[in-house]
């Protein structure tokens, strides 16, 4: 049987694989929804994963503020006083799909944590 110790260890591995999957589609869906093809949109945009208590809390997602203003929508007063309206884009949505990071993740931590409780019960007579 493997040991606590194993099996967070086992965790991070699978959250760094996912982690590695998603970064790349997250880029290659901000570089489809900017014109430019360089600059701060693809430098800063990439993907990382907390822990706490050496269990996976959240992956986070991160990118310059107007890939947010993208991703969401935007209907308000520009600097110049003109009224904009942005159509949502769904760009870290497309970057999820397009990874299929969710199901794998599921999957293998769901994996991990029935051996954890597996192990830490104790049949008796």
């Amino acid at each position: 049987m493997t040991g606590t110790i194993d099996i967070l260890k086992r965790e991070k591995e699978i959250t760094a694989n996912a982690v590695k999957k998603l970064r790349p589609a997250v880029r290659e869906e901000v570089g489809k929804s900017s014109n430019s093809r360089s600059g701060n949109a693809l430098r800063l945009s990439g993907a990382g994963s907390r822990f706490k208590n050496g269990r996976l809390q959240r992956i986070t997602m991160s990118a310059p503020y107007y890939i947010f203003m993208q991703h969401y929508g935007f209907e308000g007063k520009k600097s110049n006083g003109v009224n904009q309206r942005l159509k949502a884009t769904d760009v870290f949505t497309k970057a999820i799909e397009s990874s299929n990071i969710i199901e794998s993740l599921a999957n293998e931590i769901s994996e991990l944590r029935i051996d954890q409780v597996t192990a830490l019960i104790k049949f008796s007579k």
